[in-house]
């Protein structure tokens, strides 16, 4: 799984633009733009980004009150400031509300990647500092949707298996898949869809307890750990979290729940048998759960 970090600069300058574009094209991340803070705030509160790239002054607010608001948003988030030295008085103010750092025009696009380098290590040394719990550091981070990515989930789910053979105690693991998601994505657009994404990944944490834990697997399939809960226990927090999905967002999920040691006694197998579950979830019509049965799921 690759790792793509969502950068956003707010440039209306197309020069400016391009320059800082091409300063970041060798690295695996994401670039987006918009056009004043107003747009800024709103790409802020739908999409995860490491880092904020913005003039002092936009076309539309004052660049620190820029920066003040997206860091009310996320704290994280890792403000770059652009100015001409001859504004060098403002780069300060900006640092005064949050800014991470100041870039000084001409720009040179090294320096653009290497500060927005240093940035990204910052957000990471907040996060092992106990800042954000599903945020780790790059290793174990998907970009897109914030939460943990597919190889940390097959170390979590060794460790939990290895511990509960020590002290047994049942846990489930969710398969969940959004309903249509291609169809929606290429209907949409893909911008659409990542935000579809991203709103998934976070709707989930944030309906779930503390202690699960929540991977993208691949593509538009999450993996849910819970441990300490039984399979009845699990029925109840599928459907809420079904439900919330489909209140909240303009997709559906569907998921497959399997137990350890209840279903299985190796990880293949758990992962398997909630694969099957999900599978048979999405032929009785979509947008439900299903919980893994050996007669059903063969």
């Amino acid at each position: 799984m690759g790792r793509e970090f969502n950068i956003l600069i707010v440039e209306d300058d197309e020069k400016t633009f391009d320059v800082l574009k091409q300063g970041l094209a060798a690295a695996d991340y994401k670039i987006w733009r918009a056009v004043s803070g107003a747009e800024a705030l709103k790409l802020a509160k739908e999409i995860y980004f490491m880092v904020v790239i913005t003039e002092i002054r936009t076309a539309d607010m004052d660049g620190v009150e820029l920066i003040r608001r997206l860091k009310k948003i996320d704290y994280k988030i890792n403000v770059i400031a652009l100015t001409a030295y001859s504004f060098i008085d403002s780069a300060v103010k900006a640092l005064k509300a949050g800014a991470f750092t100041y870039l000084t025009k001409p720009l040179n696009t090294e320096e653009v990647r290497l500060i927005v380098q240093k940035a990204i290590e910052n957000t990471c040394l907040l996060i092992q500092a106990g800042k954000r719990k599903y945020y780790q550091d790059m290793s174990i981070l998907d970009g897109l949707t914030g939460v943990y990515n597919h190889r940390h989930f097959h170390e979590k789910l060794d460790w939990q298996i290895a511990h509960l053979r020590r002290s047994p105690q049942a846990f489930c693991l969710f398969m969940l898949d959004i309903d249509d998601f291609k169809k929606y994505n290429d209907t949409k657009g893909h911008q659409e869809g990542d935000k579809v994404l991203h709103n998934v990944a976070q709707l989930v944490v944030t309906t779930l307890r503390d202690s699960d834990l929540t991977f993208r697997y691949g593509g538009e399939e999450f993996a849910v750990i819970l441990p300490q809960t039984t399979q009845q226990d699990a029925g109840r927090v599928a459907e809420r979290l079904i439900a919330a999905v489909r209140s909240r967002l303009p997709v559906t999920i569907s998921v497959g729940i399997s137990t350890f040691p209840d279903n299985v006694q190796v990880k293949s197998d758990l992962i398997g048998r909630a694969d099957k579950a999900l599978y048979r979830a999405k032929r009785l019509g979509k947008d439900r759960f299903c919980v893994f049965d050996e007669r059903l799921d063969k």
